[in-house]
């Protein structure tokens, strides 16, 4: 089920950020050639006017291929190509995409924030948010979602609010077992947990969190969706920025990044606490689409941006096999990235 969540999620989030420059490429009377989500192989397509609509193997991006977006083709009229247009036209293909992302944020955060989404708060119940992997926590069986009667470490029971910083506190000071009692899925459970490591080392693998459900009416909803869709954008930005620092400084930043593997992990986590806790998580999913497809970097909508405007300055047209070696070196880097990534995913599970 959390594999199908995942694709669900992706799908959404692509194809909105697809469409984006689909419907800005063609409103600019450029042809569009295919429309396809996923990376290929191509694993079927069909086609409904001039454009081929696929669906392919590797379901973790998409694409929109426009005529002349790599140089003027003989196959197409030249006033239907993307290379002919005015830079203002490209431009605006080109951040379509990145738009329709914060568009979409800000929509799913309204609806999160308008039928009820989960928020921590000293009242409220504390909930399990995340459990790691192989961890003492998830062999005891506690899953995300469950909610907290009462943790007792060292014969003493933790006060309410219990919070992972509480919580962990206790654990590195106690020398024996964390009994927790809980409810899943209205059923009560009591496990004893033992943590592994020695002294301030100990670990059970558990994040809990008082949560409470926080519903607001739609103008505060929307007003609240457009102050945390800034907010998770302001925050991606400043990762990015500590992550190309760390390449120079040599730091762990990017110890903590997470790839397809450590996604759905993410996702199925969200969706175990609620649906209107999904659609958040969908929502900064979108966000981070939008700012990392912003950034500057070849292949990127960033990077081909950068292409386009610095041609309308400087007045004159870049090589295009050079413009194509950088971007193909830039997709190279891309798929090195996704590939580190999930490698670290899978360590660790294991």
């Amino acid at each position: 089920m959390t594999i199908i969540i995942f694709i669900l999620v992706l799908l959404v989030t692509v194809i909105v950020h697809e469409w984006g420059h689909f419907f800005i490429a063609r409103k600019s009377g450029m042809t569009v050639e295919e429309f396809g989500f996923g990376i290929p192989p191509r694993l079927f397509s069909w086609k409904r006017g001039d454009t081929l609509y696929s669906i392919n193997l590797l379901p973790i991006g998409g694409f929109v291929k426009i005529a002349g977006e790599n140089g003027i083709e003989g196959n197409f009229p030249i006033e239907r190509q993307f290379e002919s247009k005015p830079w203002y036209l490209k431009s605006a293909v080109l951040i379509a995409g990145v738009v329709m992302n914060i568009l979409l944020a800000v929509v799913l955060f309204t609806a999160a924030y308008s039928i009820g989404m989960p928020v921590t708060s000293d009242h409220g119940t504390p909930t399990v948010v995340s459990v790691v992997s192989g961890s003492p926590s998830a062999q005891s069986g506690l899953a995300v979602g469950d909610t907290i009667t009462s943790v007792t470490v060292g014969g003493t029971i933790l006060a309410a609010p219990i919070a992972t910083d509480t919580l962990h506190t206790a654990v590195m000071k106690s020398t024996g077992s964390i009994t927790v009692s809980y409810n899943h899925l209205g059923t009560s459970h009591t496990v004893d947990i033992v943590p592994t490591g020695n002294g301030g080392s100990r670990i059970i693998g558990l994040a809990i969190e008082p949560v409470v459900n926080e519903r607001l009416s739609l103008p505060s909803a929307f007003i609240a969706a457009i102050q945390q869709t800034y907010s998770i954008g302001t925050q991606i930005f400043s990762t990015l920025a500590s992550l190309i620092a760390g390449i120079f400084h040599h730091n762990d930043t990017a110890s903590g990044l997470v790839g397809p593997v450590g996604l759905a992990q993410e996702v199925g986590s969200a969706a175990s606490i609620g649906f209107t806790y999904l659609l958040a998580f969908t929502a900064a999913i979108s966000v981070n689409l939008a700012v990392i497809n912003i950034m500057p970097f070849p292949a990127l909508d960033g990077g081909r941006l950068v292409v386009v405007l610095l041609e309308a300055i400087t007045r004159r047209k870049f090589s295009q096999n050079t413009v194509g070696i950088i971007h193909a070196i830039g997709f190279l880097l891309l798929l090195g990235l996704m590939v580190f990534l999930t490698v670290g995913d899978v360590r660790r599970l294991l």
